[in-house]
């Protein structure tokens, strides 16, 4: 279940973009692979010097350090740990 739209007028309109919503990661790990947090689609390294490491929604991992900063990266994620810096998770 989605947590909902910012306001009441958006929920009967629906949608208007590709991504609805973002989720900062600094210093921690987040999951997207269970209830409200599914739909984690896209991410963008918000810092440089940003590590850690993506887990994939198939399988796999990437390394944060490997990506370049302010690209939007089209990829399912399951889970993600940032260490020390901003990583943008978007999700539809």
């Amino acid at each position: 279940m989605s947590k909902g739209f910012v306001t009441e007028g958006l929920g009967k309109f629906g949608p208007f973009g590709k991504y609805n919503e973002v989720v900062v990661v600094n210093n921690e790990t987040k999951t997207f692979h269970t209830g409200e947090t599914l739909g984690a689609a896209a991410l963008i390294v918000g810092e440089s010097s940003a590590t850690g490491t993506i887990t994939l929604a198939r399988g796999g991992a990437i390394d944060i350090s490997h990506l370049t900063v302010g690209v939007l990266y089209e990829i399912g994620i399951s889970s993600i740990t940032v260490n020390a810096k901003d990583v943008y998770v978007l999700k539809r």
